[in-house]
């Protein structure tokens, strides 16, 4: 499944995972990024469809929605949401002790 983070006009965070879109918003991106807080992913209007946070190692962003659980390295993270990069793959997660 094809999966990419991009960065919004309006400063949220949209991954598209397949042909769907969630958002992470961006009055959130604050405490995920500077408090390693875990946040809200929604989907269509203000329903949460899962939840994204800063992995124990601080080196990457776990992002888990009813659609699957995806990794991205915290700076390619960091880099879209301060506009750097137009976009960023998101990497399926595969548990761990699983393949």
């Amino acid at each position: 499944m094809n999966a990419t983070l991009r960065l919004g006009s309006d400063d949220a965070l949209y991954l598209l995972i397949g042909e769907r879109r969630y958002r992470i918003a961006a009055e959130d991106l604050r405490a995920l990024l500077f408090y390693g807080r875990a946040v809200p992913v929604t989907g269509e209007g203000t329903a949460i469809a899962g939840h994204a946070a800063v992995n124990a190692a601080g080196r990457a962003v776990r992002v888990f929605t009813v659609r699957g659980h995806f990794i991205v390295p915290l700076v390619s993270f960091r880099r879209v949401a301060a506009g750097e990069a137009a976009s960023a793959p998101l990497f399926p997660l595969v548990p761990e002790g699983g393949a």
